[in-house]
C-alpha cells in the first residue's frame, strides 16, 4: 500500500468513525465534517498531482471538482422543496466548473499519469450524480449524499493498496470498471449490500414478537404511539376520508403529531413505524470493505478472479 493510499485510508476511517458516532447519537452529521473531509481529499490529491507530476488536465479536474463541492455547502441551493430557484452566483460557479471539466477532458491525450486521468474525470460528475441520487431518494439523507461526495474527493481514483483488495476482476474488466465504476460507487454499493441486513433483522425481530405482517415487517416494527419512539417515521395514518392506511415509505422529515392524534382518536394505540437507520455505520464498513475486500458486486456477479 503506497503512502497516498495509506493516508486516504486513515483520513477516511477517522472522519467516518466520527460521522457514524454522530449518526448513532442524533441521526445527524453536520456539514463541517464533510467540508473538512472533502478539503483533506483535495489537499491529498494536489500533493499527489505535484509529487507524481501528473499531466496538467489533472489540475483543472481538481479545481472543477473543488468549485462544485464548495458550492454545495455555501449559499442557497438551486433546488428546494418548492422547486427550482435561479441563484446567479451558484449558476456561474457551476458553469465555470463545467467549462474547466470540458477543457480538461478534451485535453486528455497522454502524458504523466495518463492512466489515472479518466478516473479523476469522474469527480465533478459524481458531485452531480450523488445530488441527483438524493433528489430521487436513492440516498435518503442529505448527509448520505454529502458524505459520498466528500469520499469522491478523498478517493477520486482506485487506491494503490496492494496486496488489497482481495476481490479483483479480470485485468480487462478491472480496467473498464475503474473508469465507469468510480471507487466511491464501490463504497456505496458495498454499504448498500451491508444495509440489506436491516430488513432481515427486522423480519426476525417481528417474527419473534408475533408481528409477522408482510411487507411492513421487513421495513419497520409496531410501536406505541405514546410515547412515540425516537428516530422513527410513522407508517400508518388516517386519511381525510377517514380511511386507515399503511404507508410503506413515509416522507422523511415530516411532523407526525397530526397523524398520531388522528390514529389515537380512532382507537389505535400501536402503529407500524420504520426506523431511521444510521447509514453512516454501513458507510464506514463499506469503506473498509472497498479498501480491503473490494467490490462485493464483482463477487456477486462472478467476475472476481
Amino acid at each position: 500500500m503506497d503512502a497516498f493510499a495509506a493516508t486516504r485510508l486513515a483520513a477516511g476511517v477517522g472522519f467516518l468513525v466520527v460521522a457514524a458516532a454522530s449518526d448513532l447519537r442524533s441521526r445527524r452529521v453536520r456539514d463541517p465534517l464533510w467540508i473538512s473531509l472533502g478539503t483533506a481529499g483535495l489537499m491529498i490529491l494536489a500533493a499527489q498531482i505535484a509529487f507524481k507530476g501528473l499531466a496538467w488536465p489533472a489540475w483543472l479536474l481538481l479545481v472543477s471538482a473543488a468549485i462544485m463541492f464548495y458550492a454545495i455547502f455555501f449559499g442557497e441551493p438551486l433546488f428546494g422543496e418548492d422547486g427550482f430557484h435561479a441563484r446567479g452566483i451558484r449558476i456561474v460557479l457551476f458553469l465555470a466548473a463545467g467549462a474547466l471539466f470540458l477543457i480538461s477532458v478534451g485535453s486528455i491525450r497522454g502524458g504523466a499519469g495518463f492512466e489515472v486521468l479518466p478516473q479523476l474525470a469522474s469527480m465533478p460528475l459524481l458531485v452531480l450524480v450523488y445530488q441527483g441520487f438524493h433528489r430521487l431518494r436513492l440516498l435518503h439523507g442529505g448527509a448520505d449524499a454529502k458524505g459520498l461526495i466528500a469520499l469522491t474527493l478523498l478517493l477520486p481514483a482506485y487506491p494503490d493498496a496492494l496486496p488489497f483488495p482481495v476481490l479483483q476482476a479480470d485485468a480487462r474488466v478491472d480496467a473498464l470498471l475503474r473508469v465507469v465504476f468510480p471507487f466511491s460507487l464501490v463504497i456505496w454499493v458495498d454499504a448498500a449490500i451491508l444495509s440489506l441486513a436491516v430488513p432481515v433483522a427486522l423480519l426476525i425481530y417481528n417474527a419473534a414478537r408475533g408481528d409477522l405482517a408482510l411487507p411492513q415487517a421487513l421495513l419497520g416494527y409496531r410501536a406505541p404511539l405514546n410515547p412515540f419512539p425516537a428516530h422513527a417515521w410513522l407508517m400508518e395514518k388516517i386519511t381525510a376520508r377517514g380511511e386507515h392506511v399503511l404507508v410503506l415509505f413515509p416522507r422523511r422529515g415530516t411532523d407526525p403529531s397530526g397523524d398520531i392524534s388522528r390514529l389515537r382518536a380512532a382507537g389505535v394505540d400501536r402503529a407500524w413505524v420504520t426506523p431511521q437507520t444510521p447509514f453512516m455505520v454501513p458507510l464506514l464498513l463499506g469503506f473498509l470493505l472497498a479498501f480491503f475486500a473490494g467490490d462485493l458486486l464483482v463477487a456477486v456477479l462472478g467476475l472476481a478472479r
